[in-house]
């Protein structure tokens, strides 16, 4: 009786500690180039995770606007997580992803339902996702710099003919 109450008490133990240990993560990333025709900007962040203990099995991304989006597994230790925002939002920076295991996006659903703070959940990791703003354009418009050098050659040449006939 007594080991099983000792292997009881140390599953809880290591349940309550977290398999995972301290996880390390290595980012790259990826934003839309061009947003002369979008109405949205895209953003994918790619990451290396190294735990040292094993690694999670499945993991979930809350961004700054308290969406929570499952992460896609894409290789060994390798992940991938994506999101669009409209193009005026849209800035160049780090966006803070947190990143949760499936007991910690449990906590999350749990703090949603019960309207309590997502932030006060502690997350598995967080990562510093670096973004780029796209080419929105040329300051000025073809067809208003066509129209001004239209009126300038028009002006010119209605006081040249001015000029000539007096």
């Amino acid at each position: 009786m007594s080991r099983q109450l000792f292997a009881l008490c140390l599953m809880a133990a290591v349940c309550a500690s977290g398999v995972y240990g301290s996880c390390k993560a290595t980012v790259s990333s990826f934003s839309t180039q061009d947003a002369t025709i979008l109405t949205q900007l895209a953003h994918v962040g790619e990451f290396t995770l190294q735990c040292s203990g094993a690694a999670p099995a499945s993991l979930f991304a809350e961004f700054p606007c308290g969406k929570v989006v499952p992460v896609a597994k894409v290789g060994d230790n390798k992940y991938q997580v994506s999101w669009v925002e409209d193009i005026k939002q849209g800035s160049s920076g780090n966006v803070q992803v947190r990143l949760f295991d499936e007991d910690g996006y449990a906590n999350v659903r749990k703090a949603q339902r019960d309207g309590d703070k997502v932030s006060s959940v502690k997350s598995l990791l967080d990562i510093a996702v670096p973004t780029k703003s796209a080419y929105k354009g040329p300051w000025v418009k073809a067809e208003l710099l066509a129209a001004f050098l239209v009126g300038g050659v028009a002006y010119f040449a209605f006081t040249t003919k001015g000029k000539v006939q007096a």
